[in-house]
């Protein structure tokens, strides 16, 4: 009875959204035109709900008052987000929805019709991938890829040859699913930037999907097991969606969701191949962009990620933790096993955490779940088959271990069988051998013995020359991907150069300051002595014409006492530009050498100061340091470790500068530097009593371009190569903040590196 009250009361609440959201498209659609945010409430109370066939049609009937003559553009988004709700709810329906409104888009004249006939395809894939129908999938995207080919409609091309390649990875075929994904890039524009975003309706066209698709490669390289393909192709789309956002490309909202993607496929690339250097960063990076978007799917997928990370790091509690809330997320959202996102599969990661924690019954009974979850996605049936076999072996049920291996047996003879059966789908040149030798076969049953001669050396001619035409084709669509990966790489490169040049600069000027008020002081020393020597020399010649020899050796002690301080400041003046030299150079050939830390740190502390007092002469500070002596030279390169510290002190000196200036009275700003050995590491921290880092950009304080400071006072630069530069000598670069108190930021790096 309590069950059936709660079905009740779960039909109650579904049949209310649904009468709020026909309400709200009654009242948006007003005299003096549409209300936008009723309109949009209203599509988003519709997308969240479970809808029968009655309120289907009762949705349709409200939509259909935004036609307005042969604009239908308003009706078809609401009818959109209809088939984004069947898609989660009711996958068969959903199929026949959206073929259905694919097929009144291709007949209707309204403004935007183009637009969202791809993006039904787009989302059509989705029921088709989550269903038993991926079969009837294939075919009918095969039909529309026809379709187009004949139309000359380069859009349709990439969205099915997109789809197509999200179908061959479904069922474990990442060959054809490869190419399928190339020849969805040769058909975008990438040097559109612009892309197109009607109503929170996006499809993947220009250099967003150009961008999109490359990732997708990145993650096929990476399920295939070639990681190092899958690592260097996800750095160059990664470089290429930032030189995209930087040229404005599309907006945040979008941009963001790539860096997103982009950010977490080379975070899963690198945790499958176990280097776990960097994994932190990106995925730092992709859980910030993953909060502000709308995409449901994304998280769950992102904390297995996570997840995955901290199973091989060996912090198994928080891994557990993690997964627990991706299956809350999964149950709310209603997430199919494989949306756009990727493949929710928590089951399967919390496997690995039991069999790494020894638990191995609980493991075996978890994969069994997981095998039954994600049976439409074969090559992780494949992959938990083997696994569970393992398994069994490993607890002593050897009858159960060989059913599990007949199973993954009989799964690998099916994908085999598969390799020729889908192959000629999406394939255009067999397809055109096939048709071609069925006209020669009509030829020769209609024709006399000498006709049939002539016809079948003429098909066959054509054949050929269809086949080659299709070879030449692909040839060039190949070709012109390739080049604008090249080119892109080659842009790539000149504007990360160009990039680390204006940044060093940028810290070239901070220094500059310092170093002329650091050169002076040697200076005025080797002025002022140099002169003494010139008076007691006039003196020691008149002492000695005197004869008064005590007092010509006591002036001729003071002119060699004078001359060492000479010396020793001309010194100084010569390492200090010998240190400005290595600062400026090209640091891309240098090599590490054995370094005193500490000096190294106190150098750039009086540097970082004394140019700031040379722009400010109001800027004041107490500057603290606390040096382990213990710690001798270490291996590293100088100029690029002084510039981190350099970029942290002068950092540190703008916010106790800032803060001083928003609370003058019974405030001492200070900063401080020390350095110690902690657990086989040299520790450099770099702290202040500043306002702290807000919990809101914490995360993003290590990526290109994010800085907090005024337009024109920070490239965003700074910390981002200060972070790659720790990171390529082996160490780790943290900051710990409390708002209100201050931060600090702390270098490790490997005592290894220590000389004697």
């Amino acid at each position: 009875m309590l069950l059936f009250g709660i079905s009740v009361s779960h039909v109650n609440a579904q049949k209310s959204r649904v009468d709020s959201a026909i309400s709200l498209l009654n009242k948006s659609n007003t005299a003096k035109g549409l209300d936008t945010l009723k309109f949009n409430n209203a599509r988003q109370l519709i997308r969240t709900a479970v809808l029968t066939d009655l309120q289907i049609n009762q949705i349709d009937k409200a939509a259909d008052q935004f036609k307005n003559g042969k604009d239908e553009d308003l009706c078809y988004a609401v009818k959109y987000v209809v088939l984004g709700s069947l898609s989660v709810s009711d996958k068969l329906k959903a199929i026949n929805y959206g073929k259905l409104n694919i097929q009144k888009l291709e007949n209707s004249s309204t403004p935007r019709s183009k637009y969202f006939c791809q993006a039904f395809l787009s989302l059509l894939r989705l029921p088709y991938r989550n269903s038993s129908k991926l079969s009837e999938g294939f075919q009918f995207y095969a039909e529309k890829l026809k379709q187009y080919k004949m139309a000359k409609d380069s859009l349709g091309l990439a969205t099915c040859y997109y789809v197509l390649g999200g179908f061959y990875r479904n069922i474990g075929l990442y060959e054809p699913a490869m190419y399928n994904m190339k020849k969805s890039i040769s058909f975008l524009d990438s040097s559109d930037l612009k892309g197109r975003n009607y109503l929170d309706i996006r499809i993947n066209i220009g250099k967003a999907g150009w961008i999109n698709n490359g990732y997708i490669i990145s993650d096929y390289y990476a399920q295939m097991g070639e990681y190092e393909n899958a690592i260097k192709q996800g750095k160059l789309i990664f470089k290429t969606t930032i030189d995209y956002y930087k040229a404005g490309g599309n907006g945040y909202s979008t941009t963001g969701l790539r860096l997103t993607y982009g950010a977490r496929n080379l975070a899963l690339a690198k945790i499958m191949s176990n280097k776990l250097d960097s994994v932190d960063y990106y995925l730092r990076m992709a859980e910030s962009g993953i909060e502000t978007s709308s995409d449901k799917s994304g998280k769950p997928y992102l904390l297995q990620c996570r997840a995955f990370y901290n199973i091989k790091r060996g912090a198994y509690a928080e891994a557990d933790s993690l997964l627990q809330q991706c299956w809350k997320l999964v149950a709310q959202y209603q997430i199919p096993v494989a949306p756009s996102a990727g493949i929710n599969e928590p089951h399967y990661y919390l496997a690995l955490l039991r069999i790494e924690e020894k638990k191995y019954n609980e493991a075996i009974v978890l994969l069994l779940r997981n095998i039954e979850r994600v049976k439409i996605v074969r090559q992780s049936v494949l992959r938990d088959y083997k696994l569970l076999a393992s398994l069994y072996e490993k607890t002593g049920q050897e009858l159960k271990a060989k059913e599990v291996y007949k199973s993954f047996i009989s799964l690998q003879d099916s994908i085999s069988a598969d390799q020729s059966k889908y192959r000629t789908i999406s394939f255009e040149t067999e397809q055109q051998i096939t048709d071609n030798e069925i006209a020669i076969s009509k030829l020769e049953s209609e024709n006399k013995l000498s006709a049939q001669s002539r016809n079948f050396t003429i098909g066959i001619a054509a054949l050929l020359l269809i086949l080659a035409g299709s070879i030449y084709y692909r040839f060039q669509s190949k070709k012109k991907a390739n080049a604008v990966l090249e080119k892109t790489l080659t842009d790539l490169k000149s504007t990360q150069n160009q990039l680390i040049q204006s940044e060093k600069m940028a810290s070239l000027g901070e220094l500059t300051a310092g170093i002329a008020h650091e050169i002076q002081n040697p200076l005025n020393f080797v002025n002022n002595f140099s002169e003494v020597n010139k008076e007691l020399l006039v003196e020691l010649k008149d002492e000695i014409k005197k004869g008064n020899l005590d007092d010509v050796i006591a002036i001729a002690d003071d002119v060699i006492a004078n001359e060492e301080r000479i010396n020793h400041h001309g010194k100084r003046a010569d390492a200090i530009v010998k240190g400005m030299l290595q600062h400026s150079r090209n640091t891309n050939n240098a090599t590490k050498e054995p370094t005193d830390i500490n000096a190294l740190a106190d150098e750039y502390l009086r540097l970082a100061y004394h140019g700031l007092r040379a722009k400010d002469k109001t800027f004041n500070v107490t500057m603290k340091t606390d040096f382990d002596q213990s710690i001798g030279s270490i291996n590293i390169i100088p100029q690029d470790m002084g510039r981190v510290i350099l970029n942290l002190i002068t950092n540190a000196f703008y916010v106790v500068d800032e803060k001083k200036k928003q609370q003058p009275q019974g405030y001492e700003p200070t900063v401080s530097i020390s350095t110690k050995k902690v657990n086989g590491k040299v520790e450099i921290k770099v702290a202040d009593n500043g306002n702290g880092i807000p919990q809101k950009v914490l995360d993003k304080i290590f990526q290109p371009f994010f800085t907090t400071k005024p337009t024109g006072q920070g490239t965003g630069l700074g910390l981002s190569l200060s972070y790659d530069i720790v990171k390529a000598h082996g160490g780790e670069l943290k900051v710990e903040t409390k708002e209100k108190e201050g931060s600090e930021f702390i270098i490790q790096l490997p005592l290894l590196n220590q000389t004697s």
